[in-house]
């Protein structure tokens, strides 16, 4: 069953909080049964200046939110941005935001929609920063970096935060945020 038939108030209280943290919010249910989320962030200076307004897809797993399970974003604007080798959005526009089991939100916590709108407000202002400099690489020869710390795509982003928190239970939750357990996903993938 679609978590949000099974837990229809935890996804109206995704809703509500959805309307006070993004504008122009739709919510549905797409044809494979993902609830989803669809608004506006704008990513604004202390001082309140708008660096840009992006349009964005949150899409809920099936099982949601149990066992490390953890909304796809997806980039519905600004589809015209180069992919540059730092880039962090996939072909499908879905943004590389985090490892999923180390971000530190627990999405069983009814507050953690406001969390992970943080977290893609902090990511969409380092990709606004990171096309800018993409475009003046372009005229200036000088490469685009990303700013701030990431980690590798795939496999090898799973196998660095592994590697850093220097162990992951057999049993644990899939730090890829597939909601497997760590031995039935990517662990054999990493040996």
């Amino acid at each position: 069953m679609e978590w949000h038939k099974a837990a229809p108030s935890r996804w109206q209280s995704e809703q509500e909080l959805a309307h006070k943290l993004l504008e122009q919010v739709e919510a549905g249910i797409d044809d494979q049964g993902r609830a989803f989320l669809l608004g506006t962030v704008r990513i604004l200076s202390r001082h309140g200046h708008e660096y840009a307004a992006f349009r964005i897809r949150i899409v809920y797993p099936n099982g949601f939110p149990e066992r490390g399970r953890v909304p796809a974003i997806y980039l519905e604007s600004h589809r015209n941005w180069c992919k540059g080798p730092d880039t962090h959005i996939e072909e499908d526009w879905k943004l590389c935001l985090f490892v999923p089991g180390e971000v530190g939100i627990d999405f069983s916590s009814p507050e953690s929609l406001g969390e992970l709108i943080q977290c893609i407000k902090v990511f969409l202002f380092k990709e606004y920063l990171y096309q800018r400099d993409l475009i003046n690489g372009i005229l200036t020869g000088i490469p685009a970096v990303w700013p701030g710390q990431a980690r590798s795509h795939g496999i090898a982003g799973i196998r660095e935060a592994v590697h850093e928190r220097g162990r992951w239970g057999r049993n644990e939750a899939c730090p890829c945020g597939s909601g497997k357990k760590f031995k039935r996903c990517c662990l054999p993938k990493m040996r």
